[in-house]
């Protein structure tokens, strides 16, 4: 496929988040606007999209054998770019943002951006819309086991019955027997479904330009007080292991935040007097006024060598896995793209999502999701020039 008309495609999707940027820099979308329409997004939209996806679909015995692939190398292409992940992360000290970086390093956007790529990028092929489908059963299976250890470290906060009880995977289940059967749905039915379906994309790119507005690009300083230490400090996923910085206005002294601090996540950082103490994601010193350095999406080594990662290593790995498998077992040209194209999807906003819920560092996780999506403009164009080799 031509550069040119790739990078158009991509460049398309992404535009689509100024929208959302533009309302939430101007006040118009409330601080909670990307939680209340990621809601929408999760449990309408994208179900309504897998089933769309499926239905008035034609199946073949054929398929059997390409999906059978799709899910193996699903699973093992995510394994793989896993386990690189934590070798290539191994010396990060902050443990939080250490899990945070290796979610976001194999988490594809696969249900809200995998699905519509395929359609612009292969118009009127059913098929790699199929195998994207199937590859996100996997993939939602391995969100909630790998991804929930990924972010937490923690095998009880796996819950099993996620594997199944998502929508994604409850709208497939679904679909399923229409598609085996090869069961014609009405058109006046397939309407609102696929209504419902198309709002996925734009939806999704709203929710990131949201994000996107609340994020800071370059790290700065920024004076707080004392109570605002303590939201920062829940902003970090970690609450204050010893108590708010003692206020000024109280006779207490204020503590600096000098910067985001590197050492181990969940460590007390008290203050020279030993005052306070602060989360790990802060360094605290004492003096006349109360400051706190953020890192922005631009100036965090760690945001860069996520996207490399996800939008070069993983597409890479996968590609020369299965070509060398190709060469012993025979295997469909299309699935092999497909799964490439796949690989190459930025960070999903599941890491993100993850780290919200589980008290993770959310701050990484969404710098490296923003920044993922902005330079899959450029490498998802370059990579589409591979397809040529298979």
């Amino acid at each position: 496929m031509a550069f040119l008309q790739t990078f158009v495609n991509v460049v398309m999707i992404v535009v689509l988040a100024v929208p959302g940027y533009l309302l939430r820099k101007t006040k118009l979308f409330p601080d909670k606007a990307a939680s209340i329409l990621a809601v929408l997004l999760l449990y309408i939209s994208q179900p309504f999209l897998m089933m769309s996806s499926l239905f008035n679909k034609e199946f073949r015995a054929s398929m059997l054998v390409d999906f059978a692939w799709v899910l193996f190398f699903a699973v093992a292409l995510q394994l793989i770019v896993y386990f690189a992940a934590k070798l290539l992360f191994c010396k990060e000290k902050n443990e939080a943002a250490r899990r945070a970086c290796v979610a976001s390093s194999y988490l594809g956007n696969v249900g809200f951006m995998g699905i519509p790529v395929m359609q612009m990028l292969f118009p009127g092929n059913d098929e790699m819309v199929l195998y994207t489908v199937v590859y996100n059963i996997a993939f939602n299976a391995m969100t909630w086991t790998l991804g929930v250890f990924a972010i937490t470290g923690d095998k009880k906060r796996i819950n099993p019955l996620k594997i199944v009880l998502n929508p994604p995977t409850i709208a497939v289940i679904v679909a399923l027997p229409f598609f085996f059967l090869n069961v014609h749905i009405p058109e006046q039915v397939m309407t609102p479904i696929g209504y419902l379906g198309n709002m996925t994309l734009p939806l999704s790119m709203i929710i990131l330009g949201v994000r996107l507005a609340d994020m800071r690009f370059v790290g700065g300083r920024q004076k707080v007080f004392a109570g605002e230490a303590k939201a920062f400090s829940e902003d970090c996923g970690r609450p204050l292991a010893g108590g708010a910085a003692p206020d000024s206005a109280k006779g207490g002294k204020p503590a600096v935040v000098t910067e985001i601090s590197d050492i181990a996540a969940g460590a007390e950082v008290p203050d020279k007097e030993g005052q306070t103490a602060l989360p790990a994601c802060l360094s605290v010193s004492s003096a006349a006024g109360t400051f706190l350095r953020r890192r922005g999406i631009l100036d965090d080594v760690r945001v860069y060598m996520v996207s490399f990662v996800k939008l070069v290593l993983s597409p890479l790995l996968g590609f020369a896995v299965m070509l060398l498998l190709r060469l012993a077992v025979p295997i469909d040209r299309y699935v092999i793209i497909a799964l490439f194209i796949i690989g190459a999807m930025p960070t999903a906003s599941s890491a993100l999502n993850f780290a919200e819920m589980f008290g993770g560092d959310k701050e990484t996780a969404a710098a490296a999701t923003l920044m993922n999506t902005l330079l899959c403009i450029v490498t998802i164009p370059v990579l589409m020039l591979l397809c040529d080799l298979i």
